[in-house]
């Protein structure tokens, strides 16, 4: 070999060797902050927990950096308003409509478990006078007669009335009658002289229906309008009213003309 060759293996190996004790330097400083580590462990005496008992070998130690555990609320204390007079308990589902009768003596609730329940008003919490499991639908409205004798019943599907005795759970139905809406009911109000029922909903034409309690047709209101938002009786049931998305308020009569008792035509209009 000549002399740059030999003078290249020189410098291969020297730089072996060099890494070679780098390593080694490495290795022994790294055991040797291990025993240090495990001789200090030796000498500290047991730790103890808060109440001052010995912690176990192999007891978890806690993960430092976590938050603490926050404390489980109590789902079954129940938050109560200062102003709450009292709770309504008796559905297992979403409530669709409560209605109180005319004489306050009674309320009504109906939900989506076709449930139809009549509240007992005279003392509070108020007691359940009927829980009515309505067959093979749900009621999304509910009203009263005058004389809190009578309930009746807006059913959601098939959009049809159903009018029970307040306390004859066992008597079944009463009255029953078809609406013949295309759209869904969205409220059922009775008049307070109890000669009427009006049925409200989105049909695009006929939105509102005026019926007897027999189920006799009185008459129907096309209000006009887009949209309509509510619907309500005047207390001496003499007027139908509601609201449209044109910001007004349409009225119409409701009385004995030459044909007898019907919807007479349209009263008047409010407006700004």
């Amino acid at each position: 070999l000549d002399f740059t060759a030999m003078l290249g293996l020189f410098a291969v190996v020297a730089a072996l060797l060099a890494g070679l004790a780098g390593w080694w330097f490495l290795v022994g400083s790294q055991q040797s902050s291990r025993d240090s580590d495990t001789q200090a462990a030796a000498a500290q005496p047991p730790a103890k927990d808060e109440g001052g008992k010995k912690k176990k070998k192999g007891a978890a130690e806690p993960k430092q950096g976590l938050p603490p555990k926050k404390e489980k609320r109590d789902d079954k204390k129940e938050q109560k308003h200062p102003q709450q007079v009292c709770m309504f308990k008796g559905h297992s589902s979403d409530i669709l409509q409560l209605r109180f009768s005319g004489t306050c003596k009674v309320a009504g609730t109906v939900a989506e478990d076709r449930r139809l329940i009549v509240w007992d008003l005279k003392s509070l919490p108020p007691a359940q006078l009927m829980n009515l499991p309505l067959e093979l639908d749900h009621g999304v409205g509910c009203a009263f007669s005058p004389d809190d004798k009578f309930v009746a019943v807006a059913m959601g599907r098939s959009r049809e009335v159903r009018i029970y005795k307040t306390k004859g759970a066992k008597e079944g139905v009463q009255m029953q009658f078809k609406t013949n809406h295309t759209h869904g009911i969205l409220s059922l109000d009775w008049s307070f002289d109890g000669k009427f029922i009006v049925t409200f909903s989105d049909d695009p034409k006929d939105t509102i229906r005026v019926f007897k309690p027999t189920g006799d047709l009185l008459g129907q209101i096309n209000p006009g309008a887009l949209v309509v938002y509510s619907c309500a009786v005047s207390p001496d049931s003499r007027f139908i009213s509601c609201a449209t998305m044109q910001c007004d308020a349409r009225i119409w009569e409701v009385g004995t003309g030459k044909d007898g008792y019907k919807l007479q035509g349209k009263a008047m209009e409010l407006t700004e």
